[in-house]
């Protein structure tokens, strides 16, 4: 029962995403992102947790200014993540991600034209470039989400944070918001085709003053970080 059940929600996934895109990708095209991160907030990540019957709790909401550019530093259990916290901001959030993703088709295409930031992951002085450039950017008013595990964790404990996200924040000084996600490993796990329903929580914690880590290296702003996630976590 449930693999028939499975098959259809994979169908609606991937027809309502391809869908989303292009809806994304038209406004995005003609000058008017922010309209594309309507359809991102509004119908993608709203219909994607209806679908497989995800219900989302959140705690915190109040620690989010939309005056004030951040970067929302979590963690990350499911693929469910991004739609789920598409769906629960009232700002815009732009990715930090590598540049082959530029490269897939109608995808690629969207998140170009939607201002994603995209960093050289292969080329070090490239690298350092792009995240000067991010941190200008994040400045200029975009606020960015980034998974600072780099990718989803299996074992279902917070992985180490990589201080990339970091460099920019410190560089730049913008402020961190952490994030503690619980539960969205039931919606997908990771590495297979099984969709359930259930509850995920979140909890948004204070702005980590950036000023903080003026004399500290990245990698202690981002430990900070991971050990602020990892007690928002624990209270849930």
């Amino acid at each position: 029962m449930w693999f028939l059940i499975n098959i259809i929600q994979s169908i609606l996934i991937i027809s309502h995403t391809l869908l989303c895109t292009i809806l994304a990708l038209i406004p995005a095209l003609i000058g008017f992102p922010k309209a594309s991160y309507w359809v991102g907030r509004k119908i993608w990540g709203p219909l994607l947790l209806l679908m497989v019957g995800g219900k989302v709790i959140v705690k915190g909401k109040e620690n989010l200014d939309t005056s004030t550019t951040y970067i929302y530093a979590a963690n990350h259990m499911s693929n469910f993540d991004i739609p789920i916290l598409f769906a629960i901001t009232s700002v815009s959030l732009h990715f930090i991600a590598k540049k082959e993703l530029k490269k897939i088709p109608l995808f690629g295409w969207c998140i170009t034209a939607m201002g994603m930031i995209f960093v050289d992951r292969k080329n070090r002085m490239k690298a350092v470039e792009s995240m000067k450039a991010a941190g200008e950017l994040i400045k200029s008013g975009k606020n960015v989400i980034a998974f600072p595990e780099g990718k989803r964790s299996r074992s279902g404990n917070i992985e180490m944070f990589r201080k990339g996200s970091f460099v920019i924040a410190k560089g730049s000084q913008i402020d961190v918001i952490p994030i503690a996600i619980k539960g969205s490993e039931v919606l997908h796990k990771p590495g297979g085709f099984k969709f359930r329903p259930g509850k995920v929580y979140i909890n948004i914690g204070e702005p980590i003053k950036a000023n903080l880590f003026m004399d500290k290296k990245p990698e202690e702003f981002a430990d900070y970080t991971k050990k602020v996630v990892e007690k928002l976590y624990a209270s849930i």
